[in-house]
């Protein structure tokens, strides 16, 4: 009888040596960012562009969904500047909540000129002290309502994509021992 629950007690323990990956945090945030200065495209046509200015500053505007601490009115960074719009350029967007300092650290994958206006789409990771580094998916709108040469509006989105629904072995691991702990018990009463 002591073997026996000597054996489960050490099979319990080892179990929960796995559970280290259980506790993983992917950061989420989904958000629209606020520009209040003057946007410039360098061939001054955001259609033909290879880079596109933001003398900013930036802000975060719209919060949709936040596990670390955004709130409208905190500073976003974008670096370089001027921006880069060609496909696999790079960039990062920086900003600093009340949870830390979050980089995104993109690249982009479509650039899609239409009429008098620019659609840039970036993918990359999104990394911040105590969370997991997560997938993170950028896009901006670019648009010159009346033609090259004259103002530009434009439109900036981020989002995180949710974790995968599938528990990851470590989790299943401690499920099955749970299980199979509670079958043994039921066999003994």
């Amino acid at each position: 009888m002591k073997t026996s629950r000597l054996a489960a007690f050490a099979v319990a323990a080892a179990a929960t040596g796995f559970a280290g990956s259980a506790s993983a945090i992917p950061i989420v945030a989904i958000f629209n960012v606020a520009t209040v200065g003057a946007i410039t495209a360098d061939t001054g046509d955001v259609t033909t562009a290879t880079t596109i200015g933001d003398a900013g500053p930036n802000f975060v505007g719209s919060v949709l969904a936040s596990n670390i601490g955004l709130a409208a009115f905190d500073p976003v960074t974008f670096t370089p500047q001027p921006m880069p719009v060609s496909i696999n350029s790079t960039f990062t967007k920086t900003f600093t909540t009340v949870m830390g300092t979050f980089t995104e650290t993109l690249t982009v994958y479509s650039v899609t000129p239409t009429g008098n206006s620019l659609s840039v789409l970036a993918q990359g990771t999104i990394t911040g002290a105590g969370f997991d580094p997560t997938p993170v998916f950028y896009s901006a709108a670019y648009t010159q309502n009346a033609g090259p040469g004259t103002q530009i509006n434009v439109s900036y989105n981020d989002s995180t994509t949710a974790p995968p629904g599938i528990p990851e072995p470590a989790t299943m691991a401690l499920i099955g021992l749970a299980m199979a702990g509670v079958a043994a018990s039921r066999r003994k009463a």
